[in-house]
């Protein structure tokens, strides 16, 4: 097989090259190979976000980079760390209308603003919840008997107001259950929502929250409630906010070209098992995600070597993926404007080292997310494997962050198995021939998106989908909710 460096002659016009390392197939494999290997010990306790095994693996992570010469990305300093919040729960939620229990996660759900608390009472519709005295709107005002009872809120906007002409400010669902609350509710139920203000409602990552429980439900269910005046409903949140400091990796290579491109992936995994099955063995994570960080600690070593003056290089091993995307969701946050703007696109890799578990191919999401990007995947060989192309930016790894900020993304991977968040994802596993080729596959990709003008970006019709922190999926289908 060529090496890496003889699979890019076509792009020559990029590169002068410096190389510092051999990138021949069998010395790339070989370093992939020490990188899984070592990430996915049991010395580093599953990589857990938060925990002392991920400050092992940055660590590691770093002593890499270095090696490469590749320097951080600001104030000298790899390390970008970050608090967030994640919820717990103790045991299932509950809802009770008259004498008949809905299911938790098919009937209803947790708004991430619900106290950990249950309460039984009557209930109230508020209609849509507003309190507007500019514009002479007040839900509340022929609703008699608020205080001590459960508020229903519809999360629609009435006819004639829109987020454009109130700013947005008033329709908030914060504001709404706030308002509920001030008014003496007991506990909150939404229902209804359109899809306009619905990421921040179910964002468990923030830890603030009111003093009463809060759920949202299915249309359905709001409309047993409606039917079943004068009958008691009981609902239940138990839950216990955690708070913890995770950190990301960044690091730089500065070319002093106007673009930069975004090679990341996240470097967490689940620490131990919660599977009795496996007695507490820990989820070293050779697949998910060793493999796409040993891929991107490669693909630095090569970038570090050969130059490429149309772009600069920005590597990002996000933590706290695991528990919710929050390492990139927060790096997205903090980007200044002007590094956003020099971004072209960005490159993600998560679980890349298990070629051949659902045949030979590598499924590549988000190919929706540029115009530029079906030509790019039509032109760019792929020996070895078969491409799937999937439109969509799904919420399940990093990309999505970076996608939903108005940046064009590639993501490659090579799908699940069945070993997939348990113990047995050990590095014995790892096709590492396989994650050579993707790698190679991916240089090319980069090279020749790069090697043009700016690419742009698209916003992919369909469907838009919201990953609840609690862990499952829901989207919106018109005024109801479907699980």
């Amino acid at each position: 097989m060529r090496s890496f460096l003889l699979a890019f002659t076509f792009c020559t016009f990029c590169f002068s090259s410096i190389a510092q390392f051999s990138f021949s197939d069998s010395s790339v494999i070989t370093r992939i190979r020490r990188d899984i290997y070592i990430l996915a010990s049991d010395s580093f306790e599953g990589r857990e976000a938060g925990t002392e095994g991920e400050k092992k693996a940055y660590t590691y992570i770093i002593s890499k980079l270095k090696e490469a010469g590749v320097p951080p990305l600001a104030d000298n300093n790899y390390l970008q760390p970050f608090n967030t919040g994640h919820i717990k729960f103790t045991k299932p939620a509950r809802l009770i209308a008259g004498t008949k229990s809905f299911e938790w996660r098919n009937d209803f759900g947790l708004c991430a603003y619900t106290a950990n608390d249950s309460v039984s009472s009557l209930w109230a519709d508020a209609g849509f919840g507003l309190v507007i005295p500019a514009v002479g709107i007040d839900s509340y005002r022929d609703v008699q008997g608020i205080k001590g009872k459960i508020v229903l809120i519809n999360l629609g906007t009435p006819s004639g107001i829109s987020k454009e002409h109130l700013r947005g400010a008033e329709l908030t669902p914060a504001v709404r259950i706030a308002d509920a609350v001030i008014k003496g509710a007991a506990g909150v139920i939404l229902y209804n929502s359109q899809g306009n203000e619905k990421s921040r409602l179910f964002d468990f990552s923030k830890s603030d929250s009111v003093s009463v429980p809060v759920i949202y439900v299915t249309a359905g269910v709001i409309d047993f409630i409606k039917q079943h005046p004068g009958e008691t409903v009981t609902m239940a949140a138990y839950l216990e906010r955690i708070s913890n400091t995770y950190t990301n990796v960044c690091a730089y290579i500065n070319n002093g070209a106007a673009r930069t491109i975004i090679l990341g992936g996240h470097y967490d995994h689940l620490g131990k098992s919660q599977d009795p099955r496996y007695k507490g063995a820990y989820c070293v994570g050779a697949d998910d995600n060793a493999s796409g960080t040993a891929g991107i600690l490669e693909l630095s070593r090569y970038y570090a070597a050969h130059k490429d003056t149309l772009n600069n290089y920005l590597i990002i091993l996000f933590s706290a993926e695991e528990k919710g995307l929050f390492g990139s969701e927060y790096f997205v946050g903090q980007m200044r404007h002007g590094m956003k703007d020099s971004i072209n696109f960005m490159l993600n890799f998560d679980m890349i080292g298990r070629l051949g578990c659902q045949g030979l191919a590598v499924t590549a999401e988000a190919t929706g997310s540029s115009h530029s990007w079906a030509k790019l995947y039509r032109e760019v060989k792929h020996p070895g494997f078969r491409l799937v192309k999937v439109a969509s930016s799904l919420p399940f790894s990093d990309q999505d962050a970076f996608y939903q900020a108005g940046i064009p993304v590639l993501y490659l991977n090579t799908g699940l198995h069945n070993r997939y968040h348990t113990p047995l994802d050990k590095p014995e596993t790892i096709n590492y021939t396989g994650m050579t080729g993707i790698l190679k596959y991916a240089e090319k990709l980069v090279c020749s998106a790069g090697s043009g003008g700016k690419v742009k970006y698209r916003k992919i019709p369909g469907i838009t989908f919201d990953l609840e922190m609690a862990g499952f999926l829901l989207a919106y289908l018109g005024e109801g909710l479907s699980f």
